[in-house]
């Protein structure tokens, strides 16, 4: 096959992955659009899900030679939830190289214990490192959280990307300005941090993103708050979820995030009386 034609075959093929995503695989989507009568994305949702315009996500299906940056292509592979070998396949015959490795787990940074800990979890946890790079998740993390399997940055995902402003409620004022207070009074503590000035530039780059960095100063922790989201395949329901936040004690940089769901914690079943924990003492 020749290059043009190889364009024109997996343009073809972008169109099928497209066509077979399931709407409800993007929560907060039927909350924002309604609900849509079977599968399929249109060019314009990959699009402004992607953070591209329609014309540039055009010449991918189209087959048309364009000099794809690696960003591009792992943010089409992200919104259309592409496998590997489907990943590896656009890379290839878009820009004839193989796609960049994904994030590898270092256990010899939080250790074998830890990283167990995390991946036995039932509901959603994940390590992040000191500039807010996710180290290990669990599986709930990935049915929750669709772009933490690509080693998307937190911070840049919850401040500029356009999924997170679809599946947290309240985006703004309840996540957004929080978060953006944590980043930039980690950036005041830690100005020769160059991983951290890069994440800093990143989110400094979009221009609502930007206004929310600069006029957040009031830091707030996330460990015990209570947020509001969208879940995959739960159409317009919200639901409420405590964070849960600490450190392992031999390296505080650390942070080990668990999402839990809020009737959980409210639930009767875990009270324990105060004559039972004295009990359980003696």
């Amino acid at each position: 096959m020749s290059e043009q034609n190889d364009l024109v075959a997996v343009g073809r093929m972008v169109r099928q992955w497209r066509e077979r995503v399931d709407p409800e695989d993007l929560p907060g989507f039927t909350a924002r659009y309604g609900r849509r009568r079977g599968r399929g994305l249109t060019q314009e949702d990959v699009s402004h899900f992607a953070g591209f315009s329609t014309r540039w996500y055009s010449n991918l299906e189209r087959g048309v030679s364009t000099p794809f940056s690696d960003e591009f292509l792992d943010c089409v592979s992200r919104v259309l939830g592409l496998s590997e070998d489907e990943r590896l396949t656009l890379y290839t015959y878009t820009v004839g190289r193989t796609p960049p490795q994904g994030p590898q787990v270092d256990t010899s940074v939080i250790g074998p214990a830890l990283a167990r800990f995390v991946l036995m979890q039932p509901y959603p946890c994940y390590v992040s490192g000191p500039e807010w790079d996710i180290l290990i998740h669990n599986a709930a993390a990935s049915q929750q959280w669709r772009w933490m399997p690509h080693g998307v940055n937190v911070m840049i995902w919850a401040l500029t990307y356009r999924e997170a402003r679809l599946q947290l409620v309240d985006w703004e004022t309840t996540w957004a300005r929080p978060m953006a207070a944590q980043l930039h009074l980690a950036m005041r503590n830690s100005p020769d941090n160059a991983r951290l000035r890069e994440v800093v530039d990143e989110v400094r780059k979009d221009d609502v993103a930007r206004r929310i960095y600069d006029e957040s100063l009031a830091n707030v922790h996330p460990d015990g708050s209570r947020r509001r989201v969208y879940l995959p395949h739960h159409h317009d329901q919200e639901f409420e979820v405590v964070f849960l936040c600490f450190s392992p004690m031999r390296d505080p940089r650390y942070r080990v995030m668990t999402v839990v769901p809020a009737n959980e914690c409210d639930s009767e079943r875990f009270a324990v009386p105060v004559s039972g924990l004295l009990h359980a003492a003696s």
